[in-house]
């Protein structure tokens, strides 16, 4: 799980989304996409839903990411 999902416990605020991030981010999401299609041809689905779910979460970030960052282009 990317640390963007956790709280700096000194802060108490969310990691930033950088660069690195990002890239890291996108990795997951491909070792997520095989895992899952590794599982669903198994007929394995005890954790099908779980890695689902993270790269559900995981593409809603980066979209969010994107829109703020088209926002602060076009103003």
């Amino acid at each position: 799980m990317s640390k963007i999902f956790l709280t700096d416990p000194q802060t108490g605020k969310t990691y930033p989304g950088d660069e690195h991030t990002v890239t890291n981010l996108l990795r997951e999401n491909a070792a997520l996409i095989r895992t899952i299609k590794e599982l669903q041809n198994d007929g394995n689905d005890d954790h099908l839903f779980d890695y689902m779910k993270q790269l559900h979460r995981n593409i809603v970030w980066l979209s969010s990411t994107t829109d703020e960052s088209s926002t602060r282009t076009t103003q």
